[in-house]
């Protein structure tokens, strides 16, 4: 029978907007702190030691001011100051590219006669609040009741639509504590855990085991087929190493796990594999990609995909980067192709830059007699109204939406990869992946609507929300000076040429310009009416993905807009800083604490205002802000994707949230380094079993020659670090045992000794 849900009353933060009246300084502080439900008292704070960032990027400049929207308005950002490296580019940050001021694009002869380069660009940067501290230690947490694994998941008070979200009846915190239920507890079939025997991934192990000697035979009495999904009950069961620690007053040095692993990364018993093939059908993008290498009949491929379960704190932050991203790669984009639609038939090309990230050249011609490119683009080399040039684009998709989501960089937000899991691990389907007209009962289970929209968005929410990883920092003075000596290396001032430091591509911060992070709403289908679903608690239209089997990367359709690219287009096509400095021209006061348009929840990354009353320790601390709101976020990463080489490349390249854009085998976005020390084994796949050992495997000397002609961008790097005396090398590695996962000060006040 189709199970019944209680709903359950939810709330959501809202971005109001101020008078265009006010000054711009004013407006951004009051905008995250006055504007977003009338301000409210400052959050505990990470202490990071500071260092010389790589500066952001500027971008070129917007048509005009854009329309107001939910985007609370930003005050002015600090002006640039004159930087005595700016004729030395990437003397401050080696690798990146010259940060002067963004030009509009520039004309140039034929791709074919020329490849001159573009402008190069620049951006402000800003200072960590002086005055943050960290969380300080509470008591222990009380208990309300025990509960058991026997119980289902999805009872009163946790069920809850997105009617009753969008609604604003409830609060931050009720929304977390749903989210931190789903994260944590154990589905059981009862609630929709699991697929029956139609199910495409049953079915198909049934079908190969049919003699009872076959491969998956020995699932064929079990609830987990551990291969391709049904690998565990709880987001927990994955995510959940968060390094160790010595309790104080032991009787010896032993070792124990920090109490509070909520969203940390995984071991490597619990990496997932992920084998496509598994499903009826198999996905097409799978089996053509085996056709392309030449395999015919891929059938005893035990593994397609291995992935390592990374952490998810600090999500909220490295989400927001990667958007702010997009909307200046999106522009820089629009910029070219305006040039070049009011010069017909010359050729333009524009540098791909945001937040000190270099991502190569776009150029782009609009020959005469050419439809005027409409609002909405299709990715590069499939704009019918266009004639580009994109080979030159590096370590971006040809949609250029940055995607820091998933090893490779596949899913371009939390709620993407939220939705995906809950399918591929658990068989609880989300009703936002279930189609109008379609089976509504995909995995044959004999229940339909498992996890509703506000349960993935409840869920998604507390995944963005969780504080972010911390560095520690040695009290011994020669460890102090060890570690520090260490990071000189990492980024080039000692040891290393400055063009071959680590910090090239793992470039130690980005800044956030607003704080404001959304959840979309999958509901509203502005492009792709075809593709649609209903919740059963509402008859609106629901934006959904369709044809993919079951795994993760569920991809949209062509010509369905994904949230980040609707965020853009209703923002006026601005990149990430005119969004943020500029006042807005038609301002207007919201009422109530109804989420922006578009967004199915919004907070404040800074959880400084009043709608995040209440906040979760787990969330606590936050990283500091400065006087506009913005955040500099020390994730170490430039969030582009590098060539990693033979040794590291997958066998198949793999699908994006978009249909019919790819990643390339041997590409992998650069991974995090915040949090590196607790997260072993490192590496997509778990092969690494130490740090220095992650570091070697870079190189392609690290395998065989498997004459696939694959090169590692990282082997004069890997090479450089080898050629280190023992000294350095072990400096280099002190410094990135720093890089740790937050540690809950709440249980300060348990003896663990006891």
């Amino acid at each position: 029978m189709p199970k019944h849900r209680n709903a359950f009353l939810a709330g959501t933060a809202l971005c109001l907007l101020v008078s265009a009246s006010t000054p711009l300084r004013a407006q951004l502080s009051d905008a995250i702190n006055d504007a977003i439900l009338g301000g409210g008292a400052p959050q505990p704070q990470v202490s990071n030691p500071p260092s010389e960032q790589p500066a952001d990027a500027g971008q070129p400049p917007a048509a005009g001011p854009p329309p107001a929207s939910e985007q609370p308005p930003a005050a002015a950002a600090p002006e640039p100051q004159p930087d005595p490296s700016a004729q030395n580019p990437g003397a401050q940050n080696p690798g990146a590219r010259d940060p002067s001021v963004q030009a509009t694009p520039e004309p140039i002869a034929p791709p074919a006669a020329s490849n001159q380069a573009a402008p190069a660009m620049a951006s402000p940067s800003y200072a960590n609040d002086p005055g943050a501290t960290p969380v300080p230690g509470t008591v222990a947490p009380g208990l309300a009741r025990l509960s058991t694994g026997d119980e289902p998941s999805l009872g009163n008070g946790i069920r809850v639509s997105q009617d009753d979200i969008s609604n604003g009846t409830i609060g931050f915190r009720q929304i977390m504590e749903i989210g931190r239920h789903l994260f944590t507890q154990s589905f059981t079939a009862v609630e929709g855990y699991g697929e029956g025997p139609t199910g495409p991934r049953e079915k198909k192990r049934h079908q190969i085991a049919a003699n009872g000697i076959g491969p998956m035979a020995a699932f064929l009495q079990v609830p987990w087929m551990r291969v391709h999904g049904l690998d565990a009950q709880a987001c927990l069961e994955c995510h959940n190493v968060a390094g160790f620690e010595t309790p104080a007053g032991g009787a010896t040095p032993g070792r124990t796990v920090r109490p509070d692993r909520v969203s940390g990364a995984g071991a490597v018993t619990s990496a997932a594999i992920i084998n496509p093939l598994l499903e009826d059908p198999a996905p097409k993008w799978v089996v053509d990609a085996f056709r392309e290498r030449g395999v015919a009949d891929p059938g005893n491929m035990y593994a397609v995909f291995l992935r390592n379960p990374p952490h998810v704190f600090g999500a909220g932050y490295t989400q927001k980067l990667a958007e702010e991203m997009s909307f200046d790669l999106l522009a820089q984009r629009r910029s070219a192709i305006d040039q070049a639609t009011q010069n017909r038939g010359q050729w333009y090309e524009i540098r791909l830059n945001s937040k000190g990230t270099d991502f190569g050249r776009y150029q782009v011609r609009v020959d005469a007699g050419a439809p005027r490119p409409g609002e909405s683009l299709q990715p590069c080399g499939s704009e019918p109204t266009l004639v580009e040039r994109c080979d030159l684009i590096e370590g971006v998709s040809e949609d250029f939406v940055v995607r820091p989501f998933q090893w490779k960089g596949i899913a371009s937000n939390m709620r993407n990869f939220v939705r995906d899991a809950l399918n591929f691990h658990f068989a609880m389907v989300p009703t936002e992946l279930v189609a109008a007209g379609a089976n509504p009962d995909p995995d044959g289970d004999g229940l339909v609507d498992e996890v509703s929209i506000g349960e993935v968005t409840a869920l998604t929410a507390f995944a963005l929300g969780a504080r972010p990883p911390s560095t520690f920092a040695p009290s011994d003075g020669a460890e102090a000076a060890r570690v520090a000596h260490g990071r000189d290396i990492f980024e080039g001032r000692a040891g290393l040429d400055a063009s071959l430091a680590c910090v090239t591509c793992h470039q130690a911060s980005k800044t956030v310009l607003n704080p404001v992070v959304r959840v979309h709403d999958p509901r509203p289908d502005r492009e792709s009416m075809r593709i649609v679903a209903r919740e059963s608690s509402n008859a609106a239209p629901v934006l959904t993905v369709t044809d993919n089997g079951v795994g993760l990367g569920q991809a949209a359709p062509r010509g369905l807009l994904l949230p980040v690219e609707q965020e853009f287009l209703e923002g006026g096509q601005t990149p990430a800083k005119e969004r943020a400095v500029q006042g807005q021209s038609a301002a207007r006061e919201s009422s109530g604490r109804r989420p922006p348009q578009g967004a199915a929840f919004a907070f404040n990354l800074n959880m400084n205002t009043p709608f995040e009353d209440r906040v979760f320790l787990a969330s606590q601390p936050r990283l500091p802000s400065d006087a506009t709101g913005a955040v500099e976020v020390p994730l170490f990463s430039d969030l582009k994707r590098h060539r990693m080489g033979r040794c590291l490349a997958d066998v198949i390249h793999q699908q994006t949230d978009r249909a019919g854009v790819f990643v390339k085998r041997d590409e992998f976005v650069t991974r995090p380094l915040w949090g590196l020390a607790d997260t072993g084994p490192w590496l997509h796949d778990g092969r690494a079993l130490s740090i220095r050992d992650a570091i070697l495997k870079h190189s392609d000397q690290a395998c065989a020659d498997d004459g696939s002609g694959y090169v590692s961008e990282a082997n004069a790097t890997v090479a450089a670090f080898q050629a280190l005396p023992a000294e350095d090398q072990e400096a280099l590695l002190a410094f990135l045992h720093t890089m740790r996962l937050p540690r809950d000060a709440s249980f300060d006040g348990v003896d663990q000794n006891r």
